[in-house]
């Protein structure tokens, strides 16, 4: 990450006449679009009053690690399924595989 000299940011509406808050981390602007009004609406359930930037952030955070774990349970599976297709001792039919359009289309090879 860029080391970057702290900015002081705006926050309008953070408090009465908005405030100045000193920070390092770059901004984002997030389009609050209906599909991300609904989760933002969903989410203050579990939120307990947080403000929405608190919110889409925590569910930035949760979003990438569904993903994650989402790619390790995928990667995991097509290593079973290689393992599982690679082992001699499973239980693969290989001869029907050899033959599986002769037997799904009746066509002799």
């Amino acid at each position: 990450m860029r080391d970057r000299q702290p900015t002081s940011v705006l926050h309008l509406g953070a408090a009465p006449g908005g405030t100045t808050i000193p920070t390092r981390h770059p901004r984002i602007s997030v389009t609050n679009d209906p599909e991300l009004d609904a989760v933002i609406t969903r989410a203050r359930i579990w939120m307990d009053g947080a403000p929405d930037a608190t919110i889409v952030h925590d569910l930035a955070i949760r979003g990438a690690e569904a993903m994650a774990q989402d790619e390790e349970l995928r990667r995991e599976a097509l290593d079973r399924l290689a393992r599982w297709a690679t082992d001699p001792d499973s239980s693969m039919d290989r001869e029907t595989l050899l033959r599986i359009d002769e037997l799904a289309w009746r066509r002799e090879q």
